[in-house]
């Protein structure tokens, strides 16, 4: 063959593949299959939070039921008869009312024999359950705390129920006993039903080993069954345990089904909803055709490549398909990628100038995403990142454009738009999208977007400056937490050349020492006298003044600039106690990028050795933003065994704070100034305040009250049992030589009258 004839059958056939991979993929990119993807995957995710919240407060039951046993009774001899009384079946027969899906609450002793019952029938013989899969498990399996048991048929009612186990322990940590609930399947399966329509719709609670609990529409063949065949796809998702969709061949309808997983948070289970393909399809048939002619025209130009024994052309076919793909789509969320989106903007840009319509470009940024993978790993990261694709494709036009220009950036062109209005309906259809938590790696993981708008009629003479303008919203909108956008306006400044600027400003001033440390002091309320002194960081700007941290902390995070001051203030902070007449305690805040950026026990170490101070007088006061992960905790536990004591600062104000108190053995918890400024006008402020201090004590764990500003608040903290006080009216923050001087004058008061006699604010 003429060397012509080949190089036009390499063009012809090269040509053909790419310009069908590249219709392939454009047809199939934001179709009617991908919003049923994304309709399917959150059906899922809806469900899997409503099962997970049923699940939930039936196990709180449980744990209300067994909060009640006495400690007396936690024993193997006296757990049977406080069992077996009737002020235990009293409560037990409470608690099953308290919902409606329970059915009974039985208590089972260790050799697996039903010791306490709900049930309203007497027994005359005992019942032992040690057949049940639930008792074997629990009774074995040191670690395992709860088990989801099989569905089963009640033969005399008819109804179909689970049972949700939970072990008991005695005061040693030992094997007691367990408490069950069995479960109604009737009420998850009605919740169900709502959600199913006309059509293929199937919706299933299986356990974590495929089993199916619940199935809607009913099918009672199935209960009990597996939701997939042995090595299958659907099997292997499954045991991945994270959310997905997958294809496979249903063994029940025998039908080819898109199906949605989504595993519980709590819970070995999960839900699965899924339609036919075939239904799916329904209405695309021209598109099927269509993009089975492509594929029939690259098929043949593939094999008479082939045939001609011109391999490079088959190879360099198919690779040009996948390369054309890859190089303009994130592989994660399926979405165009940044060349593809700028590519994308220069032609709406110059098709809007053409026809006269306009169009708006929204940057989205997730908050703090960097701290998701830091807390949660880089797995659950992808997971919200892709929950977070689906939500927003779902809310845009098939105008529309979409795509991941960033790590956790995306960027929607949404076009065209008809003035302003129609561009906040969409912010606003985004937000309230992004309102509900992302699960993601069995953890609800809370998403807030900001979000910068520039519309190309107004904000920008190019798609370059229309990127620019957009860019300088968005980094505005992150310093706006009340609405979490901003539009583009001419006025705006750039945040990030002010944020350099502070940040350069910032080095500086920690070469140039031009940051200064302050001390609060802390009242002893039993004794009135000085317990101790927090340091306070403070900014002494040569032409803007004193600087407070809340201005210039997050910049110091952010840059990395945290780390040599963090060792710096403790240093400085530990040497300055040790100047102090009286020996008190020092507290030193610590951040959470310290933990994360710089070996803290070292830090610590170093500034003791430094200072001489005993390990006893530093007091290190972290909040919940430190991830309690095993080396964070690790470094606690070590400081701990060196002497220094650990605080929980702003106690209350997050959403963590009692699953952190039991995470790590505290020496105090901070009482947040909001309660306190606020408990004189607040019962709710008074109830926190003193369930606060009451846990502390249970916990031997001490409290400080912060933002006592008045006589009032003091004598309401000392009724309440607050161990210490600190705020304006115990004393302002002041610098090393006036704490010095006011120490002196505290010791001095101290020494010239009785305890007894003292008044009630001895160091104010």
């Amino acid at each position: 063959m003429p060397d012509y004839l080949i190089i036009a059958l390499s063009i012809f056939t090269a040509a053909a593949g790419i310009i069908g991979a590249a219709f392939l993929f454009a047809r199939g990119y934001n179709d009617d299959l991908a919003k049923a993807e994304g309709d399917l995957a959150n059906l899922a995710l809806a469900l899997q939070e409503q099962t997970d919240a049923a699940f939930q407060s039936i196990e709180n039951v449980l744990r209300d039921v067994v909060g009640r046993i006495p400690q007396n009774c936690l024993r193997a001899e006296e757990f049977d008869s406080y069992a077996a009384s009737q002020t235990t079946k009293a409560v037990l027969v409470g608690a099953t009312h308290s919902l409606s899906h329970i059915a009974r609450i039985d208590l089972i002793n260790t050799r697996g024999r039903i010791v306490g019952s709900s049930n309203p029938h007497p027994v005359s013989h005992p019942i032992y359950l040690t057949d049940t899969t639930y008792y074997r498990a629990l009774a074995t399996d040191a670690a395992l705390i709860l088990y989801v048991g099989e569905p089963v048929k009640i033969r005399a009612t008819g109804k179909k129920v689970l049972s949700l186990a939970r072990k008991i322990k005695d005061t040693d940590g030992n094997f007691l006993g367990i408490i069950v609930a069995t479960v109604d399947l009737g009420h998850i399966e009605t919740t169900y039903k709502e959600h199913l329509k006309p059509g293929s719709l199937a919706i299933a609670l299986y356990r974590r080993d495929g089993m199916i609990l619940a199935h809607a529409p009913a099918a009672e063949r199935v209960l009990g069954r597996r939701l997939w065949r042995p090595n299958t796809p659907l099997q292997r998702m499954i045991a991945r345990n994270i959310p997905t969709l997958i294809r496979d061949v249903s063994w029940i309808d025998r039908a080819e089904r898109l199906v949605a997983l989504h595993p519980l948070a709590n819970y070995p289970c999960g839900v699965a909803a899924s339609r036919t393909v075939a239904e799916l399809m329904a209405g695309r048939r021209l598109e099927a055709r269509l993009i089975g002619f492509v594929a029939y025209i690259m098929d043949i130009a593939i094999n008479t490549a082939s045939l001609l024994g011109l391999r490079h052309v088959r190879t360099g076919i198919l690779r040009a398909a996948s390369e054309s793909y890859l190089s303009r789509h994130d592989i994660l969320t399926k979405l165009p990628n940044r060349l593809f989106f700028v590519e994308e903007l220069k032609r709406t840009f110059l098709a809007s100038q053409r026809s006269g319509t306009d169009f708006a470009l929204h940057f989205i940024d997730l908050n703090r995403f960097k701290d998701i993978n830091d807390n949660h790993g880089h797995g659950v990261g992808d997971e919200v990142l892709q929950a977070v694709a689906r939500r927003l494709r779902e809310r845009l036009r098939k105008s529309d454009f979409i795509a991941r220009i960033g790590g956790d950036e995306f960027a929607i062109i949404q076009r065209p738009v008809r003035g302003r209005q129609q561009v906040l309906d969409l912010v606003g259809a985004i937000q309230a999208a992004m309102k509900r938590p992302c699960t993601a790696g069995n953890t609800e993981i809370d998403v807030l977007p900001s979000m910068g708008v520039a519309i190309a009629s107004s904000d920008g003479r190019t798609s370059a400056d229309l990127m620019k303008a957009a860019d300088i919203a968005l980094y505005a909108a992150k310093s706006d937490s009340d609405s979490g956008y901003r539009l583009y306006d001419a006025n705006l400044k750039d945040p990030r050349a002010e944020r350099r600027a502070l940040e350069g400003a910032l080095r500086s001033a920690h070469e140039n020492r031009e940051l200064e440390l302050f001390y609060q002091p802390i009242l002893d309320i039993a004794t009135n006298r000085m317990w101790g002194c927090e340091a306070l960081v403070r900014w002494k700007h040569p032409t803007k003044g004193m600087i407070l941290p809340l201005q210039f902390i997050t910049a110091a995070e952010e840059s990395g600039l945290i780390g040599p001051i963090g060792d710096w203030i403790l240093e400085e902070a530990c040497r300055t106690a040790m100047t102090w007449p009286l020996p008190l305690a020092v507290a030193v805040n610590l951040s959470p990028v310290q933990f994360r950026s710089r070996d803290v026990f070292a830090s610590v170490r170093q500034a003791l050795d430094a200072s001489g101070l005993p390990a006893r007088r530093l007091i290190l006061e972290i909040t919940e933003s430190v991830r309690l992960t095993e080396e964070a905790t690790a470094t606690l536990r070590r400081l701990k065994a060196l002497g220094v004591s650990i605080a929980l600062d702003d106690f209350g104000t997050g959403y963590a704070s009692m699953s952190y108190l039991s995470s790590f053995p505290f020496d105090k918890i901070k009482i947040d100034q909001s309660f306190v400024r606020a408990m004189m006008d607040s019962p709710d402020s008074r109830a926190i305040i003193k369930a606060t201090i009451s846990l502390a004590n249970d916990l031997k764990m001490s409290t400080t009250a912060e933002g006592v500003e008045t006589e009032e608040q003091l004598a309401a903290l000392r009724q309440a049992g607050a161990s210490q006080a600190q705020g304006y009216l115990i004393a302002k923050p002041m610098p090393r030589d006036a704490i010095a001087a006011f120490i002196a004058e505290a010791q001095n008061a101290q020494q010239g009258m009785r305890d007894d006699q003292a008044p009630a604010r001895a160091i104010a």
